[in-house]
């Protein structure tokens, strides 16, 4: 019971995270010099919305460090415990007695 109100936790911690660094990372849009800011997009790209994901993450992280960290760690988290629970499963059932 403990480690599902943990997981809850780090689900409802992530997406709330995961909203803030949307919301932030939603500013490159409307900066003039948004050219300045885009790593991985094509410098042939002339409109604001055709800018990758990756991009507005890294311009979000550059606003707001620590609520971004709070968004990847979490997310890392979560997919540890989903990956430990399928394993645990897994191993359970093929363990020959």
């Amino acid at each position: 019971m403990k480690k599902i109100i943990i997981f809850i936790f780090l689900l409802l911690a992530f997406v709330y995270s995961f909203f803030l660094t949307s919301w932030s990372s939603s500013y490159i849009m409307i900066e003039e010099d948004w050219k300045n800011h885009i790593v991985f997009t094509p410098e042939k790209v002339t409109e604001p919305q055709q800018i990758y994901e990756i991009d507005k993450f890294v311009y979000a992280f550059k606003i707001d460090p620590l609520l971004s960290m709070v968004c990847v760690l979490s997310f890392l988290t979560l997919i540890g415990f989903i990956v430990f629970w399928i394993s645990k499963k897994f191993h359970h059932k093929t363990k020959v007695y």
